[in-house]
């Protein structure tokens, strides 16, 4: 059996998930205030109230704090000259091999957020789908991108 892929994304992908996860939890808010909302014009009871905005703390500090140190202890990358191996997930992983003849084109994507820590987003496209590797520092990105796109072309005049 294969070892697991070593490659890791950039420590400062962390605080980004960090970000990003405090962004999508403040969502989380409207359910609160919503029963709020309710509460004082239909008279309900405020128990409910304390419930599911302890539900809603606990949820955003998990998210925000221990959710991001999960995904960057088990997202990794590993290239091989013939293929390309990614792990993501945290209770359940998933781990993919890319055979580099099935690869088609290889983009790198960077947003706002990733811009300001210096990091961008490689997306592997087949003829099925696009995977992606989140977090690299923009040289690595740019490097991983021609290689994978050497490889695949290598791979490509074999066939």
């Amino acid at each position: 059996m294969r070892s697991e892929p070593s490659l890791r994304p950039s420590p400062r992908m962390r605080s980004v998930w960090k970000i990003t996860a405090l962004l999508n939890s403040i969502t989380l808010l409207i359910l609160p205030i919503t029963y709020f909302y309710f509460m004082n014009r239909y008279h309900l009871p405020s128990i409910w109230l304390t419930i599911l905005s302890c539900f809603v703390f606990i949820d955003i500090i998990f998210l925000t704090c221990f959710l991001p140190s999960l995904r960057m202890k088990y997202t990794a990358y590993e290239i091989y000259e013939t293929e390309l191996e990614i792990q993501t997930g945290i209770f359940i992983i998933k781990r993919v091999v890319i055979p580099m003849v099935r690869v088609q084109h290889v983009t790198t994507e960077v947003g706002p957020l990733l811009r300001k820590y210096g990091l961008s987003t490689i997306n592997i496209s087949t003829a099925a789908t696009v995977h992606k590797i989140a977090g690299l520092e923009h040289e690595i990105a740019e490097e991983l991108r021609d290689k994978i796109i050497f490889l695949a072309r290598i791979s490509e005049d074999d066939v």
